[in-house]
This record gives structure tokens, sequence and C-alpha cells, in this order.
């Protein structure tokens, strides 16, 4: 927390650095940064989440730097290539900053999204059954989730589809 600002196309210090694949990146504060996370072009397979990283750069630095080139986050691998989760940000490039406070629904369809379907944003092409996404709800997210009970769980549908699904049964 707190390396300052170096404005290089580089992106400067940062953070966190992720450049290498298949990580979990979470709960971590990045603030007084350059970039708060900065995410190499190269890498894919991690799981970014829930992280803290706003400030970054310092409010200062937009002042005596202008057109400087921090965010929050900075992810430069290529769109789906990472996940990012329920990460609370103000700037970023190449990665959801949507709200200061994400909702645990946007949060559970993103993660299951990746997790299933290996890619996020959520596509209409994608869709499992009703059991396989509860399998990765308890086996991959929350053990103690409670499943959702439709029909014989072969139903297919998207993940929107699940999590409107769950909201609808009050399994929220």
């Amino acid at each position: 927390m707190g390396n300052g600002y170096e404005g290089t196309a580089f992106g400067g210090d940062f953070g966190i650095g992720v450049y290498t694949s298949d990580n979990v990146i979470e709960d971590n504060i990045a603030s007084g940064n350059t970039n708060g996370i900065n995410v190499g072009s190269a890498v894919n397979g991690n799981v970014i989440r829930r992280n803290l990283a706003v400030g970054n750069p310092a409010v200062q630095v937009s002042v005596d730097h202008v057109g400087g080139i921090g965010h929050d986050i900075n992810n430069m691998a290529a769109p789906g290539k990472n996940l990012f989760d329920g990460n609370i940000c103000v700037t970023g490039v190449n990665a959801p900053c949507p709200v200061v406070s994400p909702r645990s629904a946007s949060l559970l369809e993103s993660e299951l999204q990746y997790l299933g379907c290996g890619a996020y944003p959520p596509t209409p092409s994608c869709q499992l059954s009703v059991s396989e996404w509860n399998w990765y709800l308890t086996n991959k997210v929350n053990p103690a989730a409670q499943v959702l009970v439709i029909g014989d769980g072969t139903q297919q549908m998207t993940v929107q589809q699940y999590i409107q699904a769950r909201a609808d049964a009050g399994l929220f």
C-alpha cells in the first residue's frame, strides 16, 4: 500500500502485480499507487476478487500530473481471460468497476459464470443444467449454500436464469 506514483507507460508503481497464471488474489487493499492492481497481458486463469483498490493514484497526483495513467485496476490481459469479482474500485481498465459496492447477486453470477463457462461476461450460448449450477455453487463457491430444486435438475439455463430462479425461490 502506498508505493507512490511513477508516471511511466508500464504503469509505474503498483500495489499488487499479477504476472503469472492461475492465481487467486483476494481480500487485499491497494491504495496510493500508480495502479492498485496491475494484471499482465499474457496471464490467464486468475481470480481477482473482493479486493479494495481505491485512490490509485492518490488524488494529489491527479492534480499535479494532469493526464496521468494510473487506475485502481489495470488489466492488460485479453477480455475474459481472468475473473474480476466483487472488487471495490473507482477506475478500471478492462476490469469491472460498476459500483463502489457491488450487489451480492451480481458477484455470485460472475463467479458461477466464470467457473461453469470459463469466461465472463455471461453469454446466452453457455447453458448448464440446474444440477450443474448447484454443483459449482456448493463445491466451488459456498458449501453451505442451499441448492435450487426445479424439476429433476436437468433443466438447462443460463447463469442469469439460475440466479433469477434462486431469487424467485427466496434463496438469497
